[in-house]
């Protein structure tokens, strides 16, 4: 009776594991084929604004009046506080985007008082890890969505690569701009670091430990393969005996 439960156990557990792998790792077979493959670098950017300005004073001064609200569009030249015996002016023309004191508050020295954003020109920043960043260079095509615009991916070039403090920052401008895109909103960006045409490609659900299983003329094998380019669904083949007749074995 007990060999006969350890019996029963042992074929429970194979018939099991069996069930839970065939639901989990269903296999079909693909055909490599020959097209474009584009390699890029995934990161996520912040819209910044290229001009920002907040007005400060050098001396503590009594505000006397503040002819601006948050949201108002002011034009270069306007008033935007005044004192005593001096005013406060926008430098350029913008938006009104933060407001930090009232009408009859005394400013301290060297405080903001309010801030003034030119919400038309804009960029997108992106911070890089080391080993990503040094395969970016400047002129490198660029695809950007935000995540409410999904169906909108906008192009782009890298315009800038540099370093502040220790982090790695890409500068990026779009040609065009879906409209609503403000400062402060943020989006996904992939830089297109390599394209090639006419290449063999692989999915990379059949690559396992750098080897897939190749079914030519009814034959299964496993078959050494060398990458090169690689995006987010197919591989390039370097090297290995394949080619896009031949079928391989996929899980998913």
């Amino acid at each position: 009776m007990k060999y006969l439960l350890i019996a029963v156990g042992i074929i429970l557990a194979v018939t099991i594991g069996f069930i839970v792998k065939r639901h989990f790792f269903t296999s079909e077979l693909l055909q490599p084929r020959i097209g474009k493959v584009v390699e890029s670098i995934y990161g996520l950017g912040t819209v910044m604004a290229d001009q920002t300005y907040q007005a400060k004073v050098g001396v503590s001064l009594l505000l006397i009046e503040l002819p601006v609200r948050e949201g108002n569009i002011v034009k270069a030249g306007q008033v935007l506080a005044r004192f005593d015996e001096s005013a406060v002016r926008a430098p350029f023309t913008g938006t009104v985007t933060e407001i930090f004191f009232k009408a009859g508050e005394i400013i301290p020295p060297q405080t903001p008082i309010l801030t003034v954003t030119n919400l038309e020109k804009i960029y997108i920043e992106v911070n890089l890890e080391q080993q990503s960043v040094l395969r970016v260079r400047p002129g490198q095509n660029v695809v950007v969505s935000f995540e409410s615009l999904r169906n909108e991916a906008e192009k782009g070039k890298v315009k800038a690569v540099y370093p502040r403090d220790t982090q790695f920052i890409l500068r990026i401008e779009l040609s065009n701009w879906p409209h609503g895109v403000l400062p402060g909103m943020t989006a996904d960006v992939a830089i297109e670091i390599g394209t090639k045409e006419n290449a063999l490609l692989i999915p990379l659900s059949s690559i396992n430990a750098g080897k897939v299983t190749r079914v030519r003329k009814g034959k299964r094998e496993k078959v050494n393969v060398k990458l090169g380019m690689v995006d987010n669904l197919w591989a390039e083949v370097v090297s290995g005996d394949l080619n896009h007749n031949d079928f391989l074995l996929t899980r998913h």
